[in-house]
């Protein structure tokens, strides 16, 4: 018993110092989403060989899943290029000339969050690979992920869904109403539809997609299905739980997308405001 009294008294500054470094890494880490995200790429920079060999094993035991289901992505393109081709003539507008608004980027998941407040995924794709912030984050089948919000040399991280400080234009299919996509913590598989008009004709079942002003995802990209209708307090709009249609606990292989002319538009935007 007295060796370890000796023992404690003549540690006892090394291990008070080391209780406050930790205290202090923590707090600072946890003091704004940046310094998450920034905490995030270090960490993952570290232990990127790691991540990357029980990726691959998840790899080797998910891959007829993820072939069938590339597979049927790829059929699903080549019949739209094929309506596409029928439509536009050959040969009558030149591939130059088209202005292309998206480009698309493969990448793979190698961690992810779902049980905090603030959510981020790591990916495998970083600055070398043509990553950059504000890409937008899909599925392979389109499904809303999450938006990138730092990226090093190889890797990036990206807030998904599940992060109360992410908010995106959404859009009722049928309706045309729009309203805010937000997530207010609990079920991981609900999303709330905010600021949506009293007068719009919503209900369970329907469908929601990103709004085209979002600068982020392309218009068509899906986000969920109503799950709750309620009106709101204010009486002037709809509070909906929207289901989402990505599995967060599930992801692997995503799609990373480049608005071509976001840039220019928030620099518009910033500049109408001033």
């Amino acid at each position: 018993m007295q060796k370890l009294i000796y023992f404690i008294r003549k540690t006892a500054v090394a291990i008070l110092f080391v209780i406050l470094e930790i205290i202090a890494i923590r707090t600072y880490a946890y003091s704004t989403p940046y310094t998450q995200a920034r905490l995030l790429v270090w960490s993952n920079s570290v232990v990127r060989y790691v991540h990357s060999t029980f990726a691959g094993v998840s790899n080797y035991f998910t891959l007829r899943k993820e072939n069938i289901r590339l597979t049927e992505r790829i059929a699903a393109l080549e019949n739209r290029i094929s309506t596409l081709e029928a439509v536009l003539p050959k040969g009558e507008v030149p591939i130059e000339g088209v202005l292309q608004q998206y480009e698309y980027c493969s990448a793979r998941v190698i961690s992810s969050t779902t049980n905090r407040r603030r959510n981020f995924i790591t990916l495998d794709k970083g600055f070398q690979d043509g990553v950059f912030a504000d890409m937008a984050v899909m599925t392979p089948e389109g499904y809303a992920v999450g938006v990138v919000v730092d990226c090093s040399e190889h890797f990036a991280v990206a807030k998904t869904l599940l992060n109360v400080d992410l908010r995106l234009g959404g859009v009722l299919a049928d309706d045309g109403s729009h309203g805010s996509v937000v997530w207010r913590g609990g079920d991981t598989q609900i999303i709330n539809f905010v600021e949506l008009s009293k007068y719009a004709n919503v209900k369970r079942g329907d469908l929601v997609r990103a709004a085209g002003f979002s600068h982020y995802f392309p218009k068509e990209t899906i986000i969920g299905n109503i799950e709750e209708v309620e009106l709101a307090e204010n009486g002037t709009s709809y509070n909906c739980e929207v289901r989402l249609a990505a599995d967060m606990d599930r992801l692997f292989n995503v799609v990373l997308v480049r608005n071509t002319g976001a840039g220019e538009a928030q620099a518009l935007e910033e500049r109408t405001k001033n």
